[in-house]
């Protein structure tokens, strides 16, 4: 008290003792030392006397007055920033949106009449900005204690909720509200989202029913105490991190009661017979009959009625998707999901979701094995994730969130024969091994007849090379309904003329009687051959051009064999052999 006295006692001096004549050049530092701040200034030049002569100001005795009345609204109106910075933080945008968006205006109109220097409207914007203040306050504590604590987000299929223990099931839409005592309940292949203020969603599977035995918020501490019970069914709860951090949870499934300090858990429950939950971050302290355990991250355990929990068991690793990365594309309305085996689960958990949150219109399959076929994919994205079931029955750890993208096929599937460069093939073999692949899944014919694929498409199969040139129709026609064709041409190869060589000198039969120092040979054989020359220590190798034409020329040597080898580089095989005698 004694404080404020002498601050009051200091503020009158300095009305008092102020000088009421001041310069121009002055004109900041009076504006600072009659209202504490620089920028007031045009609040001091509406009420002052100018003397043109010597360019200064006088107040007088009123205007003194005004301008100590000016400065008390000022410096409450400067705290009272203050106070709106902190009721932004209180959450005015949610529960005081149109007041907030009032004061928004009162502040900005107050700074453009001190700037105007009006100060008749000055203060009554500057007392409308208080009031503001004070309403936003009495309507967020007003709204904070409230129990409205809970949104259905989201809803698919029969899904009811009922207000208080005692209330009749209605069904439930988008959008209502829950507070303390109401409940919620999701049908035969049906799934709800509950949406807490504070950060807190609840996704209720299937068959599943929820009630919200307490839910209040402290004005004082902004903390939450929870405590919500799943009578029967499952539900998978996360909790943002400072809603994990501020909240006081309890959470009850049948005779187990947890107190939670997780960010995300999942809970099963058959009416009080048997409880189970798995525990994804944070901790659980899960009490039961006379017993207590602490469950870490990644732990689960099973609740019996009348008895302790079971200690804690490890979660199964998450399954992971046979494909090479998060996100694929496929054509087909079907799809062969595929995923990596979890040791000792004794089964998968399959959910597919247009939402990456996966918070409606969730679809679950629960195979038993790690591949599951998908029918009638609709067009556009779907998110799959994948757990694994242990023996007790305990949802594992989450795979990534893949993604699926089906989109509409219009381009025909590729065909693609190994080691064949262009459609037509030279081959000295008498059978030949055609080998190749296109999009698994599609149907395959070879000239009019179906032909076997694997299951990455790949085919082979083993065709006779006749005397005459052979034709085949290699056809692909995937689920779309796209057809692509491929002709293939088999050329056998006459060994004949292959060894049909044209020399720079004369012949007889095997014999070479070159007059110069150069020897020169040429032919036309076939595309994709070798030919290669030995001439005593001389080795000269040329290839055949696409029309099969080669040429070479060499060293003579007179009385040295001279050796002529064709080969098939497709076929990895010699085709023929010509050996000469040089004279």
């Amino acid at each position: 008290m004694t404080r404020v006295i002498i601050l009051l006692f200091l503020f009158a001096v300095t009305f008092t003792a102020a000088q009421t004549t001041f310069t121009s050049g002055e004109l900041n530092a009076r504006s600072i030392a009659l209202t504490g701040d620089a920028a007031a200034w045009p609040v001091l030049l509406s009420v002052a006397e100018r003397d043109e002569a010597s360019n200064s100001f006088s107040l007088s005795k009123e205007a003194l007055e005004q301008i100590r009345k000016f400065s008390q609204l000022h410096g409450k109106v400067r705290d009272g920033r203050t106070v709106f910075a902190k009721l932004l933080k209180a959450g005015a945008r949610v529960f005081a949106a149109e007041e907030l968006k009032r004061a928004t205006e009162l502040s900005a109109e107050y700074d453009r009449q001190v700037q105007s220097g009006n100060i008749a409207e000055l203060t009554r914007t500057g007392g409308l900005y208080l009031q503001s203040l004070e309403s936003i306050r009495k309507e967020i504590e007003q709204k904070r204690n409230e129990e409205i604590d809970a949104l259905v987000a989201e809803r698919n299929g029969d899904v009811n909720r009922r207000k208080g223990f005692l209330g009749q099931w209605t069904a439930a839409k988008k959008g209502d509200q829950l507070a303390q005592a109401d409940g919620l309940r999701t049908g035969e292949a049906s799934s709800a989202q509950l949406a807490f203020t504070d950060g807190v969603e609840v996704m209720v599977d299937p068959n599943s029913t929820v009630v919200i035995r307490e839910s209040k918020m402290d004005k004082l501490d902004q903390s939450v105490r929870r405590d919500i019970a799943l009578v029967k069914g499952s539900l998978l709860t996360k909790l943002t991190e400072s809603a994990k951090e501020r909240n006081n949870f309890t959470f009850q499934a049948g005779t187990a009661e947890s107190q939670v300090r997780s960010g995300k858990f999942w809970a099963s429950a058959v009416e009080e017979r048997r409880v189970k939950l798995s525990n994804y971050d944070g901790t659980m302290d899960v009490r039961a009959n006379k017993g207590k355990v602490q469950l870490k991250m990644n732990e689960g355990t099973i609740v019996e009625k009348g008895r302790d929990p079971l200690p804690p068991v490890p979660l199964l690793a998450p399954p992971q998707l046979v494909w090479n990365g998060i996100d694929s594309v496929i054509y087909a309305d079907n799809f062969n999901l595929r995923w990596t085996g979890v040791p000792n689960s004794t089964g998968y958990k399959v959910e597919l979701c247009r939402s990456k949150e996966f918070n409606t219109g969730v679809k679950v399959y629960s195979p038993a094995q790690t591949t599951l076929r998908l029918d009638n994919v609709e067009l556009g994205l779907v998110h799959i994730r994948l757990t694994a079931v242990d023996k007790f029955g305990l949802r594992g750890m989450e795979s990534p969130v893949y993604k699926l993208m089906r989109v509409e096929d219009k381009l025909p599937p590729a065909i693609h024969v190994d080691g064949w460069e262009t459609d037509r093939r030279y081959t000295a073999l008498p059978r030949l091994t055609i080998a190749g692949s296109t999009e698994a899944d599609a149907s395959f014919q070879v000239s009019g007849k179906a032909a076997a694929l694997d299951a990455n498409g790949a085919f082979s199969f083993v065709v006779p090379v006749e005397r005459a040139e052979k034709q085949l129709t290699l056809r692909a026609t995937d689920r779309s309904g796209n057809s692509r064709e491929r002709l293939l041409s088999i050329v056998p190869v006459d060994t004949n003329r292959v060894r049909k060589v044209d020399w720079n000198c004369p012949t007889d039969g095997t014999i070479l009687r070159p007059a110069t120092a150069e020897i020169a040979a040429n032919g036309t054989a076939y595309p994709s051959m070798r030919v290669t020359v030995t001439h005593g220590e001389t080795r000269t190798a040329v290839q055949t051009d696409s029309q099969g034409n080669w040429a070479v020329s060499l060293p003579h040597r007179k009385g040295v064999q001279l050796t002529l080898v064709f080969e098939s580089i497709s076929d990895n095989i010699v085709v023929a052999t010509s050996t000469y005698r040089v004279e």
